[in-house]
């Protein structure tokens, strides 16, 4: 049997592995909490900032097709866990479904004690923690793209030393939509103001504050989209020494820095315009 190879120091190997799905816990109306089982006593051991990919057979579609037009071939996304690593046995994965999304769905009708398929392989590192020469971090996310957020914010603020300022705007359709505000108000209350989050809730740019929407003690209460306005307004200015990390759904990507497959911050983007580098932005 040949020798599994591995991209980081998690244990999924570069080759798709099955694991039992063990839990599903409902966490808004259209997001779910899912647990995977790992061996006993083994952590996910995922480095800060990396993700891994979950494989949903035959959910691949045709070009152009409409949500059920299933070409017979494979889809797969790649997540990140919320769960951290000194969590051993298991991982969590915290998903939203999209009306018509190829895994999201599907994953949200399997059964408990279905396998699923993981990998983890080297395009899934990106920025690394301590983000050597980076004095400000500007987070940036909309949906389940709080994610690798979570996952840089839990070592940011949990690591003793590591007093750097981190802001982070957060996008999503409404109020109810926002994915793990509990912890993101706790950590905001316990920081002394060196977290600030900025919420924006909206469908479109233009949409008035929902009743009852407005800023807290732990954050700013933002309506419509996150623009070229509200990054200007409370992300930290392009400097050598700050880092701005970006994720959310691909028109995100494209409008802010460009496309998350290419490393080169896209000429004309909201970013580049803002006057921020490749080198200061991290796509996650």
């Amino acid at each position: 049997m040949a020798e599994l190879e591995y991209a980081s120091s998690c244990f999924l190997p570069t080759t798709w592995m099955e694991l039992p799905l063990i839990g599903k816990v409902e966490v808004t109306y259209d997001s779910t909490l899912y647990t995977f089982e790992l061996p006993e006593g083994k952590s996910l051991n995922l480095p800060v900032c990396a993700c891994i990919l979950m494989l949903a057979p035959g959910r691949g579609r045709k070009e152009g097709g409409g949500k059920d037009d299933w070409d017979g071939s494979d889809a797969v996304r790649p997540y990140t866990p919320v769960s951290d690593n000194s969590v051993l046995g298991k991982f969590e994965l915290l998903i939203k479904r999209y009306d018509g999304g190829a895994v999201s769905q599907w994953l949200h009708e399997l059964p408990l004690g279905s396998k699923v398929s993981f990998k983890h392989i080297k395009f899934n590192i990106k920025a690394q923690y301590p983000f050597e020469g980076k004095k400000t971090l500007t987070l940036v996310a909309a949906g389940t793209g709080i994610t690798p957020m979570y996952q840089a914010l839990w070592k940011l603020l949990g690591t003793a030393g590591d007093d750097r300022k981190v802001t982070l705007i957060y996008g999503n359709k409404t109020p109810e939509d926002i994915l793990m505000k509990a912890q993101l108000d706790e950590w905001a209350a316990k920081t002394s103001g060196r977290l600030k989050i900025v919420h924006v809730v909206g469908n479109k740019p233009d949409d008035p504050a929902p009743p009852g929407w407005e800023s807290t003690a732990t954050y700013v209460a933002e309506t419509g989209w996150i623009d070229e306005a509200k990054i200007q307004k409370y992300a930290f200015p392009p400097s050598e020494d700050t880092l701005f990390f970006v994720c959310g759904l691909p028109p995100m990507y494209n409008v802010l820095c460009g496309p998350r497959t290419e490393k080169e911050l896209k000429e004309g983007s909201v970013l580049h315009k803002l006057g921020y580098t490749t080198p200061m932005i991290a796509k996650m």
